[in-house]
């Protein structure tokens, strides 16, 4: 596909998206779209299911082949959407009998703002607890009969399942990468004004709902993980609530988390998306900001540095993370955990005291096959 026809085919998905959160009738194309492409993106950004309501009623040959994969995605939203909402009233009864202080994070807070449930495609459940009340809320989830997902390194991750496909991830603190960030949510979820009807369970105002979307939505931007979802999902708080919000306190409070020029770029993005606004002066920058988010990271990383200089830094950190997982991989094939160690070596099971002699046992042999595979290979070369 042609650069020319990849940006076009990008702006017709966003025009979709945009019609089916505003529930407008989408213009007529008289260019073939690739609905392969179309769906594979939409896919990819987790809107697939947004884009199903533009092509619920097409009777096109070309559509109708990938009419069914939207289809499965929109069931799938309606059907997850439905069992969060159940299990939500069910984890803040028990919340609520523990006395645990929590707030519902991450999808939980932004669904209101959608026209249906099933426009948004659904996460885990993030819930926010306080750090000493970790524990019981980690025991309150185990109850009801979910598991929790321990990590290669036998480290519990804080996610929870429980079969078929329901999902719980419990927080102490919001997983941001800033530490002004960090500081700025460090006190909640117990200084929120409260669920009506609930004395445990919190909510953001709609001034810091959007703060946190806007800080949640530039971690995700500096990692290369923001996708067309988030943005959406702006787009819901600023469309449904900006006429009421206190616009000076918000850009005060961006300013000092020094993310003022991202949440102006940002949301000027969301509204040239979703909104039919046009920045001309901008146009540069939201293009290089677009190309950024639908490539998931892949390109204009030093286009957006200027908009949001914790790209760099994050970048660089998860490059850090990758080389140290790397080495730790390595660790891990040279000196393999007492389980792995003692299907080779059965008597670790009597006397596991004597792994690391195993460990050099086992180096030991590999080095061996190594050199007689080596000096068979020089055999050989004589040979020929």
């Amino acid at each position: 596909m042609s650069v020319s026809m990849e940006s076009r085919m990008e702006r017709y998905l966003i025009s979709l998206v945009a019609d089916a959160l505003n529930q407008n009738e989408s213009a007529e194309i008289k260019w073939k779209p690739s609905w392969e492409w179309i769906y594979k993106m939409s896919d990819y950004h987790h809107v697939a299911n947004l884009v199903y309501y533009k092509v619920m009623w097409s009777d096109d040959a070309r559509v109708r082949k990938w009419k069914e994969r939207f289809e499965e995605r929109y069931k799938s939203a309606i059907r997850l959407q439905e069992r969060n909402q159940i299990l939500r009233d069910q984890i803040e009864q028990e919340l609520e009998k523990k006395e645990i202080h929590a707030l519902f994070v991450g999808e939980s807070a932004i669904l209101r703002y959608y026209e249906r449930p099933e426009m948004r495609t659904p996460e885990p459940l993030q819930i926010l607890v306080q750090k000493k009340k970790y524990d019981d809320a980690r025991r309150a989830v185990i109850s009801m009969g979910f598991e929790e997902i321990i990590d290669r390194q036998n480290q519990k991750t804080g996610l929870f399942v429980k079969i078929p496909d329901q999902r719980i991830r419990l927080l102490h603190e919001l997983p941001f990468s800033g530490k002004k960030v960090k500081m700025w949510f460090k006190d909640m979820p117990g200084e929120l004004p409260r669920e009506d009807g609930r004395h445990y369970i919190h909510y953001m105002n709609e001034e810091t709902l959007y703060i946190y979307f806007i800080c949640r939505l530039a971690d995700k931007f500096a990692r290369g993980q923001a996708e067309i979802r988030d943005v959406t999902d702006l787009w819901a708080v600023v469309s449904k609530e900006g006429h009421r919000m206190k616009w000076k306190e918000v850009r005060e409070e961006l300013e000092s988390l020094e993310l003022e020029t991202f949440g102006e770029y940002i949301v000027k993005l969301a509204g040239k998306w979703f909104g039919n606004m046009h920045f001309y002066g901008d146009n540069d920058l939201l293009n290089a900001m677009q190309t950024y988010i639908l490539s998931k990271g892949a390109y204009g990383r030093r286009e957006n540095e200027n908009v949001l200089p914790l790209v760099p830094g994050v970048v660089d950190s998860y490059y850090r993370d990758l080389r140290k997982e790397e080495k730790r991989k390595m660790r891990e094939m040279q000196f393999p955990p007492l389980e792995y160690m003692a299907v080779s070596f059965p008597k670790l099971k009597k006397w596991p005291l004597l792994l690391p002699a195993y460990w050099i046992i086992r180096l030991a042999k590999k080095w061996k096959f190594t050199k007689k595979e080596q000096s068979k290979l020089g055999k050989d070369e004589d040979k020929a």
